[in-house]
């Protein structure tokens, strides 16, 4: 390595460590407005945003800034009633307050993934942290009155029902169904003697938030199906950013449908809380409201934390109504509440795999490499095991087209002696050149596009690889060697003083990448710069992969071994041809006779 490319190596560890450190003190979290915190409840119709300062919160469709919203909470009372179904899979739990579903805990997953005495006992949980419950309305008096709703449990079902002074009472059925299913049925009665009129309805079905707290905000948001396609609403969206980085006026609102919203669902990383009405709903909408922020000392401790977490809240949105004496709306609705398991959702109508987002073309490669992946991992053990052996299956079926590569170049670097010396000769006329170079590429029977052509191919191969692991369920809490969890980075430790994580995988990627790139001949007709900018790129590739999954490292990781084996048997069997070629055929001798 010369001394340019020692310098480049530097500065990108430099680069590397400066950044988790510099970051913070750059740019420092923002305290959030006094009163944002999960744990005060305030009055549906008024919330405290600074001392002696109560706002009334916006009416539908009012934006208002991020900065200064904060949404109403649910008051049913000091006291507070809960109940429970549950099953093998799912714990619902129940509130009094606004008689809607409060939060609904998977059994079979927890809630963080670690070893040793950080491990978790806590349970998955989809609906919390939220601002309501779902299956309440939001800002409407009329259904609500005080917020108490009486809770009743009885074989398997749960029954919230308040009677309201204008003659309305409001029931609300649970029950649990199968495959992380819950059913959900909301009846309106007018028993009283006279009309009664109801304004336009938000009724809350769930809120995404982080479930951990390294979790990015940017995997998490508010999907709606229309029938056709789904529509994806995430935190880049309400941050209105041009080129996701310059600064815009933040959104806080966004309304979709027109009476053809067949559902809509929340979703984090993992878990998603899908709610699919019987007949399709007129409109949703989602807001976007800012969490609390970690405090400076805890970033500083841990790089990784979620500086800004966020949180989505969705809701149908029905019209204004007036309701007979006597007449009754029934709306009935089944939920999905559970894991991104593309097995589960894919066998669930209509259509909820696509909250998984494997559409369009990186979608395709990615649906299957899961595919591949589970299908491995049914001979396979271990899930590090199996990303290993796809690994090797697709350096294996893409071993021609790399192999055509290797001579390509080879070819390329013999003819540079006559691509130097035409340069030189039409060095005034560029079209010429040209045209003599081709000219040569022809003689020589070499193709310009075979040197890259395998690298684009594999191209959306790898981007496909990025978002199945983004987003497979099967990798978390799976361990290899020493990553604990290949859906997390494998950190083994934090360097002190500046918080630091040590992970083993993203660094092995960038030596192994090296090493391939000293194996790999530059192009002849490439400038010397752009050459050493190119193999040292695997430097500043370990820059914006280091905190990824382990399981997309590992995989690179192991890709770079095999190109490395794979490139030294193309270069010992070169070797062997033209040694083979070199043998002399001895020439008979002829004797005069005497």
């Amino acid at each position: 390595m010369d001394r340019k490319g020692i310098g480049i190596l530097a500065a990108s560890v430099i680069l590397l460590i400066g950044w988790w450190w510099g970051i913070g003190r750059l740019f420092p979290t923002q305290p959030k407005p006094p009163g944002m915190t999960n744990s005060v409840v305030v009055s549906p119709t008024a919330i405290e945003t600074g001392p002696n300062r109560p706002v009334v919160p916006p009416s539908l469709g009012d934006p208002v800034p991020v900065d200064t919203f904060t949404p109403a909470m649910m008051n049913g009372g000091a006291t507070e009633t809960l109940a429970t179904l549950e099953n093998d899979k799912l714990r619902a739990t129940l509130t009094s307050r606004g008689g809607g579903l409060k939060f609904v805990e998977l059994k079979k997953y927890p809630a963080r993934v670690s070893r040793g005495p950080d491990s978790s006992h806590e349970l998955a949980t989809l609906n919390q942290p939220a601002f309501l419950p779902a299956f309440v309305f939001a800002n409407s008096p009329q259904l609500n009155g005080d917020g108490r709703f009486a809770l009743h449990s009885e074989a398997g079902l749960v029954r919230s029902e308040k009677v309201l002074t204008n003659g309305l009472r409001v029931i609300k059925d649970y029950a649990l169904l199968t495959n992380y299913q819950i059913s959900v049925t909301i009846r309106v009665v007018n028993g009283g003697t006279v009309p009664v009129s109801l304004p336009s309805q938000e009724l809350v079905i769930g809120s995404a938030a982080p479930m951990e707290a390294h979790e990015a905000s940017d995997t998490q948001g508010v999907y709606w199906f229309d029938g056709d396609k789904a529509q994806h609403v995430d935190p880049h969206w309400f941050a209105n950013k041009t080129l996701g980085c310059i600064p815009g006026t933040p959104r806080t609102e966004y309304t979709g449908g027109t009476t053809n919203v067949v559902w809509t669902g929340v979703h984090n990383r993992f878990f998603a809380l899908i709610t699919i009405p019987e007949t399709p709903a007129p409109a949703m909408i989602a807001r976007n409201y800012p969490l609390p922020s970690p405090s400076p000392a805890a970033i500083q401790n841990d790089s990784r934390l979620n500086r800004q977490p966020e949180l989505q809240q969705a809701a149908f949105l029905f019209p204004e109504s007036v309701l007979a004496p006597g007449q009754v709306v029934e709306r009935r609705f089944q939920v999905y509440a559970g894991p991104k398991e593309y097995f589960t959702l894919s066998r669930l109508e209509p259509q909820l795999d696509l909250v998984m987002d494997l559409t369009g073309v990186t979608g395709f490669f990615a649906k299957g490499l899961l595919l591949g992946l589970n299908g491995l991992h049914t001979f396979i053990p271990s899930y590090g095991w199996s990303i290993v052996a796809i690994t090797i299956l697709i350096k294996a079926l893409f071993w021609p087209l790399t192999a055509i590569s290797a001579r390509s170049m080879k070819k390329m670097q013999a003819m540079q002696p006559e691509l130097t010396a035409l340069k030189e000769k039409y060095k005034d006329d560029p079209r010429k050149m040209q045209e003599k170079n081709l000219e040569l590429m022809k003689k020589h029977g070499v193709n310009p596009a075979a040197g890259c052509l395998p690298m684009l191919i594999q191209f959306p191969v790898f981007i496909g690889f990025v978002f199945m692991v983004r987003t497979a369920i099967e990798l978390r809490g799976q361990s290899f060697l020493w990553a604990s969890d290949l859906s997390q980075p494998d950190t083994l430790f934090t360097i002190p003083f500046v918080g630091l994580p040590f992970n083993l995988f993203p660094l092995l990627m960038m030596g192994s990448s090296l090493w391939v790139s000293s194996l790999t001949p530059p192009s002849p007709q490439m400038d010397p710069a752009q050459q050493r900018m190119i193999r040292y790129m695997p430097i500043m590739f370990v820059v914006f992969f280091y905190n990824n999954s382990s399981g997309l490292t590992l995989y690179w990781t192991v890709q770079n071994l095999i190109s490395v084996l794979q490139t030294k048997i193309t270069q010992r069997s070169r070797v062997k041809s033209n040694d083979a070629s070199k043998t002399v055929v001895a020439t008979p001798v002829v004797r005069r006779k005497k």
